[in-house]
């Protein structure tokens, strides 16, 4: 299964290069655009940070997906507040560890739940939010309840039989169509979409990411986890969508906050949130989708 994946990691890497090494000196470059193949190499260390603790052990992905997710929280804090001492680290600490061992433990039912029961609560500041009131506490509760529920729901995934497959389909899914967006919306992007909340993508990009994503979930769940064309297709088509979806939904939280980016951890990348958020965002609908198909329950 490992080898599967390896194989598979590969060629999208290579299908990078060659995208890049044929086109990328013929795409205009704006002054603030960094080099594709620095982008390409710092995917390296991206792809390795998830699919190396998730194929060593579970619950080394867990105490992982526990530090980040401390890391995740923090970055909302500096997004929303400027002023942190130590209470602020130790509760981000806290709601990391308690957010990943929740996951991991109770599974995916309790875990749905809890999710609804937490969507349900924020949609009434939410509400509030769009009529004038309470628009500085809103964003900021949504915004940190974010990482921390879908670490839950990530975790959950470990928790699962094949759960390296699961995982690996969740985060090929969503790298491949973020990756891809991104790379062809540099090389060929000439039609911008979403001009207020994501200025530089392009429709061009939108779709490349959203075939490459669904291309590359169809593969790894017919591949690795056997599962049916029915909802092998049916799951493609889910995580390409939530994928495109996690990093408009990063950017609208980022928006509301009057900033482009989360504390930046890399200079070409921004904060941990920004290079994770369409992996976190697509993990809770995928287990809900498992769990109303019966899958691994």
């Amino acid at each position: 299964m490992i080898a599967a994946a390896l194989l598979v990691t590969a060629s999208l890497f290579a299908l990078g290069a060659t995208m890049i090494a044929l086109f990328a000196r013929r795409a205009p470059r704006a002054a603030d655009e960094s080099d594709p193949w620095a982008l390409y190499r710092s995917e390296l260390l991206i792809v390795a940070a998830v699919l190396v603790p998730a194929a060593l052990h579970p619950a080394v992905l867990v105490a992982v997906l526990a530090a980040a997710a401390a890391r995740w929280s923090w970055e909302v804090f500096l997004l929303y507040r400027s002023r942190l001492g130590m209470p602020a680290l130790v509760l981000c600490l806290a709601a990391g560890t308690a957010a990943a061992l929740a996951g991991y433990l109770l599974g995916t039912t309790p875990l749905l739940i809890a999710t609804a029961g937490v969507l349900a609560a924020a949609a009434w500041p939410a509400a509030a939010a769009l009529r004038g009131r309470a628009a500085a506490a809103s964003p900021f509760a949504i915004a940190l309840g974010f990482p921390l529920l879908c670490s839950a729901h990530v975790a959950a995934l470990a928790g699962r039989e094949n759960a390296f497959a699961w995982i690996f389909l969740l985060f090929a899914a969503v790298e491949a169509q973020d990756a891809f967006a991104w790379l062809a919306g540099r090389l060929f992007g000439r039609t911008p979409i979403l001009r207020r909340l994501s200025p530089r993508k392009t429709l061009e990009g939108a779709l490349a990411g959203l075939a490459a994503g669904g291309a590359t979930a169809l593969l790894v769940a017919r591949a690795m986890l056997g599962l049916e064309w029915p909802l092998a297709g049916a799951l493609a088509a889910l995580l390409a969508a939530a994928g495109f979806a996690g990093d408009l939904f990063a950017s609208a939280l980022k928006r509301a906050a009057g900033a482009k980016d989360f504390a930046r951890v890399h200079p070409l990348h921004g904060g941990l949130l920004d290079i994770y958020d369409s992996f976190l965002f697509a993990a809770v609908p995928l287990n809900a989708a498992l769990w109303a198909a019966g899958v691994g329950r």
